[in-house]
């Protein structure tokens, strides 16, 4: 496509899903969240495709599933989970080759996360992300180097929202891995309780008593059986 079909880089991605009377949540977020800018700024170079959820798929959202309640530094990511980096008209999306792709979620988080498994799933182009399964409902812009498409639900990372989501206040210390949760110490063998002192188990209390006490009975015997050898002497 020459250069004259080309939008300016200046695209107003927000202006534009308003004018699309669909995406009025998308478009609030996005500008909350300040990655609209970031976004714009992909727009040269190997431009950007965007999958944006409707109006409806962010209202019709188990309440489980809602991210509202993410920090903002997890929504802006969860944003940029629906976009790739680089220009998919819907023919490509719907031939594409290698179906894992990367997102700009990817791109600041480390290679092989945050990606979307995309395929042809009955007719129309499927989007996976391991917690939800969306599909292209309608294109809302599409001129190279920029792709905007309508999708039925709101694009959910793994990495947040399944049962084995890292916990991102539990993260791994530099160098190694990330340190076990501290297991409280039972009364008993807790130090500083009793005058800094640790004190036996109640079992081995038992046995060095009884050992003591066998070898009191084993002197005692002895002495007897020496004062016997001399009186018969």
């Amino acid at each position: 496509m020459t250069s004259e079909t080309r939008p300016p880089l200046g695209l107003n991605i927000t202006k534009t899903l308003i004018d699309g009377h669909n995406f009025n949540v998308a478009a609030s977020m996005l500008t909350a969240s300040g990655v609209e800018e970031e976004f714009e700024r992909y727009e040269g170079g190997a431009g950007l495709t965007l999958f944006v959820p409707t109006d409806y798929a962010f209202s019709d959202m188990s309440s489980s599933r809602d991210f509202q309640s993410l920090p903002a530094e997890k929504k802006a990511v969860v944003l940029r989970f629906h976009v790739l980096h680089s220009y998919y008209p819907l023919g490509s999306l719907e031939s594409i080759v290698n179906p894992v792709q990367p997102t700009l979620a990817t791109e600041q988080n480390g290679a092989g996360s945050f990606t979307l498994n995309i395929s042809r799933v009955n007719g129309s182009v499927g989007i996976n992300t391991g917690i939800v399964t969306a599909s292209v409902t309608q294109t809302v812009f599409d001129q190279n180097p920029v792709a905007i498409f309508g999708i039925s639900k709101v694009l959910l990372p793994k990495e947040y929202f399944s049962k084995n989501s890292i916990d991102v206040n539990n993260k791994p210390i530099e160098g190694g891995v990330a340190s076990p949760p501290e297991i409280p110490l039972s009364p008993e063998y807790s130090p500083g309780i009793y005058g800094g002192h640790l004190s036996s188990p109640p079992v081995l209390g038992n046995v060095v008593t009884s050992s003591v006490g066998n070898r009191r009975k084993g002197i005692f015997l002895w002495c007897i059986w020496f004062i016997y050898l001399l009186v018969i002497n």
